[in-house]
């Protein structure tokens, strides 16, 4: 049934019910509710469990009076793919400090056409010249080219805390040169012990600047290896035990809540991962106007304008320049965190859909619905 009165009754039957003074008072109190602020929250609750987001972990906050604007399952644990960037960042940026930066050297040894390469696990190193040149980080191939100053076509080269990925990489971009390399890995004595001279040294950037273009471009294998380099740092061994226990200190020194948290890798690339939005969202709060992590907001992209936000939000144009956040997908699970602009007021949110269908239109059609519902919130439909 509808619920209306039947015609016959309504002019005899509503002024008896209004002679009811506390149901007289109900209506009037219903009558001055704003409609727009009704429709807005119904808006907002209606995006915020669309279908396409197949019910995520979904937490979005005014963190200057701690108000829930919308929230579902905040406290599930969920495969947050490349989110856990952000925690990664907290964690490196923590550990290692915003100014730390790593030192690769070339050394000649007693043996014409063998020299040593001395590193220190730089996480930003490169055998591509466009990454080199795009991005900052230090092409290694230079000191090669510096130390082979006789041009030979066959080298022999000791290496130590390098990354083999690095030493595949750099083999390849010889062998493309017309140089073959042998490459031979030794430990930190017998490095020192074996060069002679220093050669050339590359520097890297400061971490600050790696955190920033890893939050913007999304790069695993730099994440990856930050969280690496901030378990060694504390003491931790680099397995999956020992990253989960590294990122849980620094949570707790946070006063940020773990519970549910394990980290696989740092990049996100692991199915395996959980976290909640809780914790991420308790987390942007705590370290949004802490400057020692002032280089992970400065790399989140911005909605529709940087990074991988660049070609996000055309449903929702709206919320174009107003959406600073990191974006995440991995198998089923699409993700998005980070802050809202509305009007003088920010907004933190996360939203970690982890069950979406493995398919290239189930996630478009789960980012569309994000970008939706941040649009609301943007609109200040709340």
């Amino acid at each position: 049934m509808s619920g209306q009165l039947p015609r016959s009754t309504k002019r005899t039957q509503y002024p008896l019910l209004v002679r009811n003074k506390s149901l007289l008072a109900l209506i009037l109190a219903i009558s001055l509710i704003p409609i727009h602020t009704a429709s807005a929250l119904h808006s907002l609750e209606k995006k915020s469990s669309a279908p396409q987001l197949a019910n995520p972990g979904l937490l979005i906050i005014d963190p200057t009076v701690g108000r829930v604007l919308s929230a579902n399952q905040p406290d599930s644990p969920r495969v947050p793919a490349s989110v856990i960037k952000v925690v990664t960042s907290v964690v490196a940026l923590q550990y290692l400090g915003g100014g730390a930066r790593y030192a690769t050297s070339i050394w000649d040894t007693a043996n014409p056409g063998e020299f040593i390469l001395r590193g220190s696990l730089d996480p930003y190193l490169t055998s591509t010249r466009a990454i080199s040149e795009r991005f900052g980080h230090r092409y290694l191939p230079t000191l090669i080219s510096k130390a082979n100053q006789a041009e030979r076509k066959r080298l022999k080269i000791f290496y130590n805390k390098m990354y083999p990925r690095d030493i595949e990489d750099l083999a390849k971009a010889l062998k493309v040169k017309g140089i073959r390399t042998n490459f031979v890995t030794i430990e930190s004595d017998q490095a020192k012990e074996l060069g002679l001279t220093e050669i050339a040294t590359l520097t890297s950037e400061p971490l600050d600047t790696m955190i920033s273009y890893t939050i913007l471009w999304s790069d695993n294998r730099v994440a990856d290896r930050l969280a690496k380099a901030a378990a060694r740092q504390a003491g931790n061994p680099t397995t999956s035990a020992g990253l989960t226990k590294t990122y849980k200190e620094v949570l707790a020194s946070l006063a940020v809540d773990s519970t549910g948290l394990k980290v696989h890798d740092g990049s996100g690339l692991s199915k395996s991962n959980r976290v909640s939005a809780r914790t991420v969202v308790e987390l942007l709060t705590r370290i949004r106007n802490e400057p020692l992590f002032a280089s992970i907001y400065a790399g989140l992209p911005i909605a529709g304008e940087t990074g991988t936000l660049v070609k996000r939000f055309s449903k929702a144009p709206l919320a174009i320049g107003h959406v600073h956040a990191k974006t995440g997908w991995v198998n089923r699970s699409v993700t998005m965190a980070g802050y809202i602009e509305s009007g003088d007021k920010e907004y933190v949110f996360a939203i970690l859909a982890d069950g979406i269908v493995p398919s290239l239109r189930a996630r478009n059609a789960a980012r569309n619905a994000m970008d939706r519902l941040l649009e609301t919130v943007v609109k200040g439909d709340h």
